[in-house]
């Protein structure tokens, strides 16, 4: 069975129909969909009334996408568990093609697919055309929520959690999918990358996702993931790939180095 985690704050009513008809049309039946609801609770119950999917509405009354997410890990029951956002749907036959690839890769511990937008007709990310059995440390970092699938079996679950600090809602809003596949890299678990569309959303601009407080938040995050001199140096580089897209490239990056030095590991 495939658990299905959706964070919402129940703000976008359409998206999140559009989510719930895109599951309830799914051919593989096997999963069970866990709504970790921030906000609006009543409508989130509302609406769930016209599925006809397995479902476990869990109310919390704190708002943060990592803490959303660990709260629904801990009911998750199912043998493959992936994250959805509740504004991304899935292709048809989306969950037959992660079970699988699963049920032919045993040995995987984590697989990544890919994000298509439909809209704009454009994947998410530029992809590699071709699989890789094991994503290398440095594509980790260019990997979302929504295209991961988890072989629970395979992990201890005191691995399978976010880092609360990151992610929308917490003090550094983003990179907290980054962190999650690190730790497993660094116990030594097998990530794979699979060339297959699984899931959809709406590519956002690069200036709507290089916002002042998310680049800052960069700083802190390589520090997480690797150690201060190597943040120092992963934050110079991004800077200068990322330059044009900067309102205040140099503002940005003096306030994300200073951050560096102010975040402390846990």
């Amino acid at each position: 069975m495939i658990s299905v985690i959706v964070p919402t704050l129940g703000t976008k009513p359409e998206e999140l129909k559009r989510l719930f008809e895109s599951l309830n049309n799914q051919v593989y039946k096997d999963f069970e969909v866990i709504i970790v609801s921030q906000d609006n609770h009543n409508y989130i119950t509302s609406v769930l009334k016209d599925v006809n999917f397995k479902y476990n509405h869990i109310e919390i009354d704190r708002k943060g996408l990592s803490l959303a997410r660990n709260v629904g890990i801990e009911h998750a029951t199912g043998s493959i568990l992936t994250f959805s956002d509740d504004d991304c749907w899935y292709n048809d036959d989306s969950f037959q093609v992660v079970v699988d690839y699963f049920h032919e890769n045993l040995e995987t511990d984590v697989a990544c697919f890919q994000i298509y937008d439909p809209i704009k007709n454009v994947y998410y990310k530029e992809y590699d055309e071709e699989e890789q059995k094991q994503v290398t440390t440095g594509k980790l970092l260019k990997k979302s929520s929504i295209e991961i699938f988890i072989q629970t079996a395979n992990i201890e679950r005191s691995l399978i959690q976010f880092d609360e600090k990151f992610g929308l809602g917490a003090i550094y809003p983003s990179g907290e999918e980054n962190i999650f596949l690190f730790d497993l890299a660094r116990h030594n678990k097998s990530i794979s990358y699979f060339p297959k569309v699984v899931v959809n959303h709406e590519k956002p601009d690069m200036q709507t996702r290089l916002y002042e407080k998310s680049f800052i938040g960069k700083g802190p995050l390589f520090k997480r993931m690797y150690n201060t001199p190597t943040a120092v140096v992963l934050l110079t580089l991004f800077t200068l790939k990322k330059y044009r897209h900067l309102e205040e490239p140099f503002g940005y990056y003096s306030k994300a180095f200073r951050e560096i030095f102010r975040y402390e590991k846990k």
